[in-house]
């Protein structure tokens, strides 16, 4: 069975991955605390083997939560965007629902899109610095020794749905798969 939004680069996906990590993070922060109780309670002091135990369960419980906040801090997508972008993309490979970040800026991308050596994205949000975006994609690109390929990050829907309608009559390229994955794997 296959839940929508379950896969990354699925439009859905962040939502239904922010509820994932928000439990995850909170079964972790409660199994320290009753390791810590167990602990404090068998013994009747906090100095105790279990204590060390808890202490360290918060590591993890602490690296969740920074996920957790991470993932809260994704805007919510329109899916009204979404299903006029799937209605208009025909054979051209995309992906929707992404979150890049870099160290200086996060970019919020409702769409990539990729044909040949074109790869296009389209933003709905107006404080996304789509030329910072195009950017960073490039240098990732290129550090994984993909390249030649010509990047747009649009705010304009209607220039991103013209561009898209015109990749539809391009050609395949071995890199698009390649691309879209490293696209996946450096976003949230």
């Amino acid at each position: 069975m296959n839940i929508p939004g379950q896969k990354k680069g699925e439009f859905g996906y962040p939502p239904y991955e922010r509820k994932r990590v928000a439990l995850r993070t909170i079964v972790y922060f409660l199994i320290s605390i009753a390791v810590f109780l167990l602990g404090y309670f068998s013994t009747g002091k906090k100095e105790n083997l279990l204590t060390i135990v808890a202490v360290l369960g918060l590591l993890p419980s602490s690296k969740s939560f920074v996920s957790a906040v991470m993932y809260f801090r994704i805007p919510q997508y329109s899916e009204t965007v979404y299903q006029e972008i799937a209605e208009q993309a025909g054979e051209v490979s995309v992906i929707y629902s992404m979150y890049l970040t870099s160290y200086r800026l996060n970019f919020p991308v409702n769409c990539f899109a990729v044909r040949g050596n074109n790869l296009i994205g389209y933003t709905e949000f107006p404080n996304c610095d789509a030329a910072a975006c195009e950017e960073h994609i490039q240098g990732i690109l290129k550090q994984n020794s993909i390249k030649n390929v010509t990047i747009k990050i649009f705010h304009e829907k209607s220039r991103f749905m013209e561009r898209l309608t015109q990749l539809q009559a391009l050609e395949h390229s071995k890199k698009e798969s390649e691309v879209l994955a490293l696209l996946c794997d450096i976003s949230l």
